[in-house]
């Protein structure tokens, strides 16, 4: 074979590999338009196989979840906060207890707390009539106790007569005391109350919010002892006969 038939061949064999590059490239370019570019973070199509999309799974409750469950029924927490069922938990009537204001730690007597209040006559008077064993092993007790000043206001020579006259005081004192414990607030409710000594005392609220007993108003309210309750007031009630 001659020089110009092996060039002839090799030109031939160039022209034939050059086309089968060409035909391959265009076919690869051809897939390429067909499924396109393939954008990062793209969702599947809605089209898409099952087999495609992650299968998604609940994760199992264990015992330590079940541990956080409280075992008191009545709590729940909405928002961070306690809720307790009502019911559950309220403070007794008011004149039933004051265990709430006990528990603040007053272990006083009634005479003793009223002597600390500043009552000091009320308190020497019960001395002086023998009731002091009574207001101080008794109760519970709502006791109405005259100022200092309510004592003072007494017509000339009246409170030195009762000094002299233990029966009278006695029965002077057992008027400005009830059976039971009553908040202030609980008396506005109320028309009257039985003393001690079985008078009749009349409550009455007034319209600027005050609470009368009888004649005197009360003007320091729920002074709270170990076995009762005083309620300071602005005037001396006199029991009829004294």
């Amino acid at each position: 074979m001659g020089g110009r038939d092996i060039r002839k061949s090799g030109i031939l064999a160039v022209l034939l590999l050059s086309g089968m590059l060409f035909i391959s490239g265009c076919a690869e370019n051809a897939q390429d338009n067909e499924t396109g570019p393939v954008e990062e973070g793209v969702a599947p199509a809605e089209s898409a196989t099952p087999a495609a999309m992650e299968e998604v799974t609940e994760p199992e409750v264990g015992a330590d979840v079940e541990g956080l469950i409280s075992s008191h029924e009545e709590d729940f927490l909405i928002g961070g906060g306690e809720v307790t069922i009502p019911g559950e938990g309220e403070p007794e009537q008011d004149n039933e207890t004051f265990a709430e204001d006990r528990a603040q730690g007053n272990n006083q007597t009634i005479i003793q707390t009223a002597e600390g209040a500043g009552y000091a006559t009320f308190a020497s008077l019960v001395r002086d009539a023998g009731l002091e064993d009574t207001f101080n092993k008794g109760g519970y007790y709502t006791v109405f106790a005259p100022t200092d000043i309510a004592f003072n206001s007494l017509p000339e020579g009246m409170l030195d007569d009762l000094r002299n006259d233990r029966e009278k005081l006695k029965r002077l004192l057992t008027y400005h005391a009830v059976n039971g414990e009553y908040r202030a607030h609980a008396l506005e409710n109320m028309n009257s109350l039985t003393s001690l000594e079985t008078g009749e005392l009349a409550v009455n609220a007034t319209a600027d919010g005050k609470v009368m007993i009888e004649n005197a108003t009360i003007v320091e309210p729920g002074i709270t002892a170990e076995n009762g309750v005083i309620h300071g007031i602005d005037q001396v009630m006199i029991p009829s006969g004294i």
